[in-house]
């Protein structure tokens, strides 16, 4: 897609979308796609009070009162909803966008930028926790960020990876699955992560059985498979300048979630999920507490500039 039309795309979405009121009526038939339910009671039952800016949606039975926004990735966001769907809106396109980017898409800062984007990426990481591989499915290593090099040591961008699939009738990549692995228990890097974990918690109980596990090296390479770190690498090279191993299981799955929804409606899917699942903490994220951000709030504002993620 050109610049010029996924620019006006976007156009025509703000548009759509342009206030909170404009999201309201979407954001409602994500959250609750078979009609209201009382997150307390299961109610299905409510009085609307439209007093504030987001309306309130109190049970008729037990009185509960619930928003749009609560349970979701947006609960307790100061954040406009209007510029949320701009920001799920963009993260469907092929090219994704960065947190540099999104900040000035929508107009927020880099750092509000940054949480939403990794918000937005524990929706895609727990849509995908639930879906498994079934049928004809296959499992190698691989590594992102390889390095050619005659050394059995491993560069320290580099990282192991191992991927699995699920084929459709045409015996194409159906379904992908990518899990971030440690180094410590391997020899060197030409050593094979265990496969056991990934297979038990990826890979449909009826189908383990039949797993066909491959390597990314040899006689019984699976192309497709072991080349898959190549084309992670290059994607998030693209698109956010490299990212360490952190934060790197996040952008898995987000490389997944979108090959997995590929000949969707992406907006739809990814809006949904977003409304499904409960927000990440930037405490969670970082691993650090109020005090300690608060700390580095300083520190972390004059690095903006040379972020891209």
């Amino acid at each position: 897609m050109s610049i010029k039309l996924a620019a006006e795309k976007f156009a025509i979405f703000c548009k759509r979308f342009e206030t909170e009121q404009d999201c309201l009526p979407a954001l409602f038939s994500s959250k609750w796609p078979t009609g209201y339910v009382c997150p307390r009671c299961r109610h299905p039952e409510f009085y609307l009070i439209s007093t504030r800016r987001l309306p309130l949606y109190e049970c008729r039975s037990c009185r509960a009162q619930t928003s749009l926004i609560s349970e979701t990735i947006m609960a307790g966001s100061r954040t406009p909803i209007h510029l949320w769907f701009r920001a799920i809106y963009l993260h469907t396109q092929p090219n994704s966008i960065n947190a540099l980017q999104l900040s000035e898409a929508i107009g927020v800062t880099y750092k509000t930028a940054w949480l939403i984007c990794h918000k937005i990426r524990h929706a895609m990481g727990k849509a995908e926790s639930e879906q498994f591989l079934s049928g004809i499915v296959r499992v190698s290593d691989s590594v992102y960020c390889r390095r050619l090099s005659a050394s059995f040591d491993w560069h320290k961008q580099e990282q192991p990876l191992l991927v699995g699939t699920s084929d459709d009738d045409a015996r194409n990549i159906a379904k992908l699955k990518i899990k971030l692995q440690s180094k410590s228990p391997l020899k060197d890097k030409y050593d094979c992560p265990d496969m056991t974990p990934f297979i038990k918690e990826f890979v449909d109980p009826l189908a383990a059985p039949q797993v066909i596990k491959t390597r990314r090296y040899g006689r019984n390479m699976n192309k497709s498979l072991a080349w898959m770190g190549y084309d992670v690498t290059w994607w998030i090279g693209r698109i956010f300048r490299g990212i360490g191993p952190k934060h790197l299981q996040a952008y898995l799955n987000q490389f997944c979630y979108s090959w997995n929804h590929s000949g969707r409606s992406l907006f739809k899917s990814l809006l949904s999920d977003c409304a499904r699942f409960s927000r990440i903490t930037y405490s969670d994220l970082t691993h650090t507490s109020a005090v300690t951000r608060s700390s580095r709030h300083s520190r972390d504002h004059m690095r903006i500039s040379s972020k891209t993620g």
